[in-house]
């Protein structure tokens, strides 16, 4: 299976990551990184133009990589398990990684095997301006970590994340995007250097979760006031929130990760999906204009 956070080397020289677990036959939806060496440092819409300027075939209204053109299918667990039967890399980057991956993995309580390394330090060896980015699997895993993540910054070396890194949401006020800065706690500095960490759910969750599957159809733009009710997809792609009122908020706009709270009054701009009696509001649909999410201040 393919899998959020998995990357895709074509025969094109492109590298793509997978976005999510939900992909339609014969092809897999991600994100471009790298086009030819170089890492695309652009939007989503750019990304879009650009392939369907270049390469037609991976675009058809979203970024979706056909099959037939993947070279390698690389793995997060897979690139961590290579690493941990290998003598302790030289490489200080590499090095860095797996000291860190091994407090996550006994902060999460499972094996160090089952936390995965992503993005450029799953095909590289990174250098001095890599990242650390890490997966968790699991719906128990994920839940565990969203509950016990403040005490991961209890050691020196841990340091919370500074407000120019982080990847902000479009549209979102600043009231809002500085209160979710403070609970950030799946970002942040090891030893000086950037890492993040993100869930994934396991193949079988993905397999015997209906609900992910269901065929939604869209209602049209929906502004509305919720509660947040539960945050524990609030680390899977895309980001997932449960409301008191029974519509689950999603996001596609990567940076909500984690940033509300059950509690939370939100006031949300985005598009109505429904699929019998189930309704999801999406913020970052493909057909979206100003979707945000804003934490409506306690009176």
């Amino acid at each position: 299976m393919f899998r959020d956070k998995d990357y895709l080397l074509t025969n094109d020289g492109l590298i793509f990551n997978v976005l999510g677990d939900q992909h339609d036959d014969g092809h897999v939806t991600a994100g471009l990184k790298y086009a030819h060496g170089d890492k695309w440092l652009d939007s989503y819409a750019d990304a879009v133009a650009f392939l369907q300027q270049s390469f037609p075939e991976y675009v058809d209204g979203r970024i979706r990589v056909p099959l037939n053109k993947v070279e390698k299918h690389l793995k997060p667990l897979e690139r961590t398990r290579q690493l941990l039967n290998e003598p302790t890399p030289s490489n200080p980057r590499l090095a860095l990684a797996i000291d860190l991956l091994h407090i996550l993995a006994d902060h999460c309580e499972v094996p160090s095997s089952e936390v995965g390394i992503t993005d450029s330090l799953l095909w590289g060896d990174g250098n001095e301006n890599s990242d650390i980015d890490l997966v968790i699997y699991g719906s128990e895993v994920v839940t565990r970590f969203l509950s016990t993540s403040h005490e991961l910054f209890q050691f020196d070396d841990i340091n919370h994340i500074e407000p120019e890194f982080v990847q902000r949401p479009p549209d979102i006020d600043d009231a809002t995007f500085q209160m979710m800065l403070g609970r950030k706690e799946n970002q942040g500095f090891y030893r000086g250097t950037r890492f993040s960490i993100r869930g994934v759910l396991t193949d079988q969750e993905v397999l015997w979760c209906p609900e992910r599957t269901k065929p939604f159809q869209p209602e049209g733009p929906q502004q509305c006031e919720l509660t947040i009710s539960d945050r524990e997809d609030s680390l899977l792609y895309p980001v997932g929130y449960e409301t008191e009122e029974g519509i689950s908020l999603v996001s596609y706009h990567i940076g909500y990760e984690m940033g509300l709270k059950p509690g939370d009054r939100v006031r949300v701009s985005g598009t109505l999906e429904k699929a019998n009696n189930m309704q999801r509001l999406i913020v970052g649909s493909t057909g979206g204009s100003a979707e945000s999410i804003t934490i409506v201040p306690a009176s």
